[in-house]
This record gives structure tokens, C-alpha cells and sequence, in this order.
């Protein structure tokens, strides 16, 4: 086994360039149940040929940022290597915005979806209690009173 790089054979540097096709990005956002900063996570599928899995959505003071795939690395400074990165701002950019933009609307979603779903308002324990006073009232009202033994009965035993 050679421990040479892969490279590109020169015929393939020598063609003219061909225009580039544009880059289609589909992002999958799974909101969570905030864990500190960690708000989500993210997938991404490029023009529909490659995915990269367990982008980060994190909240912090200046809003929503996207962290990259990373694995622990005990050589850093943060103790995480990123594994997978954009090389261009530009790029970084457009990824970070793709992301953010499908995690609002899948938050968007879930609001909504919680907004139709109608939950009666719970009365406070106070209110409930004050409610069953008055109910209990109303039955032992309805109720007939005990017929009372006559006391020519009990003087006749």
C-alpha cells in the first residue's frame, strides 16, 4: 500500500473548466428540548447526491448559530475537532442560513400544531376547592332530609 496522496491525474487539471452546477441544499431540522445552548440538530443533503449528519443548532445572546459535525479531540483547544467544515465565508454563510431557515419553520410547525390542539384551562386548586363546596351544597340540598323517628315510637318500645 502506497502512502501517497490521491491525485487528480494532470489531464483532468488541463480541461477547460466547466461551469459549475448550482448548489442545491436540503436541510432536515430536528428542534429538541433546549440542552444548555443546544437547541436542535440539523442534516444536510447536497444536490441531492451527499449528506452530512449532526450539524448543531445552539441559542446564544446573538441568536441562532450553527455548530459543525465534530468528534472529540484531545489536541484542541476545545477538546472537539470540527469533521466536516465550509472552506469559503460565502459558503458558510449560505449553509448557516439554509439551516437556520428550516429550523424556525419546523419551530413554526410545532407551534401551530400545538396552537390547534385545544387544552381546557385547569381551574386552581382554590377555585376547584371553592367549586366542590358549592356543589356538595347544591347535592345535600337536593337531597330529602332524613325522615326523624316520632317519639311516641320510641316511648311505645
Amino acid at each position: 500500500m502506497s502512502n501517497e496522496k490521491n491525485t487528480v491525474p494532470q489531464e483532468a487539471e488541463q480541461q477547460p473548466e466547466q461551469a459549475a452546477m448550482p448548489l442545491k441544499l436540503d436541510v432536515t431540522a430536528r428542534p429538541i428540548e433546549p440542552k444548555g445552548n443546544l437547541v436542535g440538530f440539523a442534516s444536510i443533503k447536497f444536490n441531492d447526491a451527499f449528506v452530512v449528519e449532526d450539524f448543531k443548532i445552539l441559542q446564544s445572546d446573538k441568536g441562532i448559530f450553527v455548530g459543525m459535525p465534530s468528534k472529540p479531540d484531545k489536541t484542541s483547544k476545545t477538546g472537539y475537532r470540527d469533521t466536516a467544515k465550509p472552506i469559503t465565508a460565502e459558503f458558510r454563510k449560505e449553509l448557516t442560513g439554509a439551516v437556520v431557515a428550516a429550523y424556525h419553520a419546523e419551530v413554526e410547525k410545532l407551534q401551530s400544531r400545538a396552537a390547534a390542539v385545544t387544552v381546557p384551562e385547569k381551574k386552581s386548586i382554590p377555585e376547584q376547592l371553592a367549586e366542590g363546596v358549592k356543589q356538595a351544597a347544591k347535592d345535600n340540598a337536593a337531597r330529602p332530609a332524613p325522615a326523624k323517628a316520632s317519639k311516641a315510637k320510641s316511648a311505645a318500645r
